[in-house]
């Protein structure tokens, strides 16, 4: 190249240093424009959700191993104030991977082995009697297979009292619960799994789980603004959650289990999830550079579980493995939820990114459509497409309403029983019709109290008006509106027979006498 060429070469780039150096900003944002309408399309489908959903308020990150690289949050939170990045939320099962680092950490200290029985840190432990539960290791614990069922969740879980036990004094509401199987024979995802790490925890460490958790775990990743107890929960003013009632959402979820952080109450606000989730990506490298977990603990926790007939389970310890679609195949991932709240965290290990995200919104009824969020939003963040055919609430809608209905269809025929009663009006049916007509009533009124009484079982008082409180609302009305037309309609079924009378027979009672079918005995 000649001295003429090497000049303007040089007069060129110094002139595009320069331009750079004043426009540097527009510039930016140019060499960003791929990456920018990525995440604009992200907005975009995330928006749309939120209206699909009615969620009143949601904040996400798409996350490097540095940290957020793309950020929004949008609504309210169920005090009323804007949702912003330090809003705090709650997480949910989200919270299960954060478990599963907190016990690596005692695994990699050589305090706790993954092999090592629960009855030796718990002595009360007895699911499934002594002998099944000598057989109950660690990892069982970690990748879902000690074989409790899932509906014993709600044994243990979501106790708002102020007075409720710590973890180790839940234990023995497992004692009558039948297993699935022997351990390591079956996957059944269940948080009393997870209430049962924090116990382990508890033991190991003579320290409540939310101490430990908070000084090996949260403050060295970054995440300072965590909530992990009741105390936390009050100094981050976390506000209450949102849930469904007939359709529209209301603050009404404002419960937290003191000691529940280990299974589904830990939460904080985004750059607090924003920072577990860079945690991962890292490997397990602390912002400043120590090791929180070791490599191999991270390939643990990411590795399927396998079954003792050879099945892969699609859990690993405190992840979901894989299990979804392409391009989400490879995904690492976890979605949560706790009444009125629900969060979803996508590891992306191909593209070395992540997504993040936490919702005010959530009910059992409406879990699919509220949840598609993260899978919609992570495929796009993947390089895919989100569906097109997003699932509706149809079941909440159909299950909320069609209670209602027939909380008022009891509430008008206990009215009209009243009525028939007091005027006595319905007599003139034969006796064997009036039988019939009060126990088909009798049936009609008893279902919504069997359908209460079958819901309160299942979950337990406190469970259920925690997750359907509309629900409950409406079933408590039907069943006490039902249980008042069985008594008025017995009522009218026993109580003698007053005819109308015509002129005729009030002016000669003995008419009646001859009556055809009187059942009114001849005046003598």
């Amino acid at each position: 190249m000649s001295i003429h060429h090497r000049m303007r070469h040089a007069v060129a780039l110094t002139l595009a240093l320069l331009l750079a150096l004043l426009l540097g900003a527009p510039l930016a944002s140019a060499v960003a424009g791929p990456a920018s309408t990525a995440h604009a399309d992200l907005d975009a489908y995330i928006r749309e959700r939120m209206d699909a959903t009615g969620t009143p308020g949601l904040s996400y990150a798409v996350v490097g191993p540095d940290g957020p690289v793309h950020q929004r949050s949008w609504g309210h939170d169920g005090r009323g104030a804007p949702v912003t990045a330090d809003t705090p939320f709650l997480w949910g099962s989200v919270a299960k991977p954060v478990t599963a680092t907190a016990v690596m950490t005692l695994v990699q200290d050589g305090r706790l082995a993954l092999d090592d029985r629960v009855v030796d840190h718990l002595p009360a432990f007895r699911f499934g009697g002594a002998e099944h539960a000598s057989e109950v290791t660690v990892r069982h614990l970690l990748d879902q297979t000690a074989g409790i069922p899932a509906a014993a969740t709600f044994k243990v879980t979501d106790c708002h009292d102020p007075d409720c036990p710590p973890p180790a004094d839940r234990i023995s509401a497992l004692d009558d619960v039948t297993p699935l199987g022997p351990p390591g024979a079956e996957y059944a995802y269940t948080s009393a799994n997870y209430l049962l790490l924090a116990a382990v925890v508890e033991a190991v460490t003579g320290r409540p789980y939310a101490e430990y958790l908070r000084t090996r775990v949260l403050r060295p990743a970054g995440m300072d603004g965590a909530v992990a107890d009741g105390a936390s929960a009050r100094e981050r003013r976390l506000a209450p959650g949102h849930q469904l009632m007939w359709g529209r959402p209301a603050a009404v979820a404002d419960g937290y289990d003191e000691h529940g952080a280990a299974y589904g109450y830990t939460g904080g606000a985004l750059h607090d999830l924003a920072a577990f989730a860079a945690l991962q990506l890292r490997r397990g490298k602390a912002p400043d550079g120590a090791r929180i977990l070791t490599e191999e603990s991270v390939r643990l926790m990411r590795t399927e579980g396998t079954l003792a007939s050879g099945e892969g389970t699609g859990y690993g310890f405190g992840w979901r493995v894989g299990g979804l679609e392409a391009p989400l195949d490879k995904a690492v991932w976890h979605i949560g939820a706790s009444p009125g709240y629900s969060a979803m965290l996508f590891l992306l290990p191909g593209q070395n990114q992540a997504l993040v995200i936490q919702q005010n919104l959530h009910g059992l009824l409406q879990d699919e459509a509220i949840m598609e969020v993260g899978f919609g939003a992570a495929r796009i963040l993947a390089g895919g497409e989100a569906p097109s055919d997003a699932p509706s609430m149809w079941l909440y809608d159909l299950t909320i309403w069609g209670t209602t209905a027939l909380a008022v269809l009891m509430l008008l025929a206990a009215a009209r029983s009243v009525q028939l009663l007091i005027r006595r009006s319905a007599l003139r049916t034969s006796r064997a019709r009036r039988v019939m007509v009060t126990a088909l009533w009798a049936v009609a009124g008893a279902l919504p109290g069997v359908l209460l009484a079958m819901l309160v079982k299942f979950m337990g008082v406190e469970q259920a008006w925690s997750w359907f409180p509309d629900l409950c609302i409406a079933l408590w009305v039907a069943a006490v509106a039902g249980v008042l037309v069985i008594g008025l309609r017995l009522a009218g079924a026993v109580r003698p027979a007053r005819r109308r009378e015509s002129p005729a027979v009030r002016e000669n009672p003995a008419v009646v006498a001859a009556a055809p079918g009187s059942d009114v005995p001849a005046v003598q």
